[in-house]
């Protein structure tokens, strides 16, 4: 078993920290940046899973990999600092095995003390492993690997069944691999030149249906529904067409009123939510919907979107 550390204390180093330690892995340190609340999540976590806490400045990157657990703006600058800290490293070995130096050979290798991580790993969905470009270029194999799933506070991870995109070198690919086939989740290849619209992909499958489903809960409390019911409302219907669709296809699964071409009935939905920030998310489903899904009376639904929004510039 390896042993990981991570750079980054948030969700996803929260959750992906406790199920390797769950698995056997040796959780070595987690790093986190100077300011107070990010030491105090690293500490905290670092005590849930064994591993010692530290900074950029203070970190030993005793480990076999290295995982880099931080915002998309901020992995560059991170992979750059810690390509100067190797570097330095390499500074502190040259220097120890000089000529000139070697007066007491027990003295020449320390490896304990210059220990550096083989395999660095991103965990952004959007970048790829050219990020890390500095630390490959001291020798180290790169690569990324997001697991498509979410991650929120206060939430139990799980990775079971769960897929991983994964590229990079490929020592990267297979540690990356390896780890995720030990958490019970499956991993596939992506293309570098991908990962912008693969990013695309995922947040369209949680993040923005949550805002969706949020849009939808609105709605349901404007009809008069009990704000403590809402919820319960929604969970039946919601997993069902969720089912529906992951077994057989959206155009399998549509139903309701634009399948069956009642146009009275989304105008008056168009009319009931006019004025609303919810009609725009009802529009641009609506539209969305009239181009790729069987909708019946498919031009008239058209022309009455055309209608909503003429109607939305002139209440603008």
């Amino acid at each position: 078993m390896m042993t990981i550390s991570f750079v980054g204390a948030g969700a996803l180093a929260n959750g992906l920290a406790r199920l390797l330690r769950a698995q056997g892995y040796t959780i070595g340190e987690i790093v986190a940046r100077e300011g107070r609340q990010s030491k105090a999540r690293a500490a905290a976590l670092a005590r849930v899973v064994g591993a010692a806490a530290a900074t950029l400045a203070t970190a030993k990157l005793r480990c076999d990999l290295l995982w880099l657990a931080v915002p998309e703006a901020a992995i560059e600058t991170v992979a750059g600092e810690l390509a100067r800290r190797l570097e330095l490293r390499a500074g502190v070995l040259q220097r120890m095995i000089q000529p000139q130096r070697l007066v007491q050979p027990q003295l020449l290798v320390q490896p304990q003390r210059l220990a550096q991580p083989r395999i660095v790993l991103h965990a952004s969905g959007a970048f790829d492993s050219e990020a890390l470009a500095p630390l490959a270029a001291r020798g180290v194999h790169t690569g990324s690997a997001h697991p498509m799933m979410t991650f929120v506070a206060g939430e139990p991870p799980s990775l079971k069944g769960a897929w991983f995109a994964v590229e990079g070198a490929p020592a990267a690919v297979r540690a990356a691999r390896a780890m995720a086939k030990k958490l019970g989740a499956n991993s596939f290849a992506i293309e570098p030149g991908s990962k912008t619209l693969y990013h695309a992909f995922g947040a369209m499958l949680s993040p923005m249906l949550a805002a969706e489903l949020e849009a939808a809960q609105r709605v349901g409390m404007r009809a008069g529904i009990d704000p403590r019911k809402v919820r319960r409302i929604m969970e039946p219907i919601v997993l069902r067409t969720v089912r529906n669709v992951l077994r057989n296809g959206a155009a399998k699964s549509f139903s309701g009123p634009l399948a069956r071409g009642d146009v009275s009935t989304v105008a008056g939905h168009l009319k009931a939510l006019r004025g609303t920030a919810e009609s725009q998310v009802y529009r641009a489903l609506m539209e969305y919907a009239t181009q790729a899904l069987p909708v019946n009376r498919r031009a008239e639904m058209r022309r009455l979107l055309e209608r909503q929004r003429g109607a939305a510039k002139i209440d603008m």
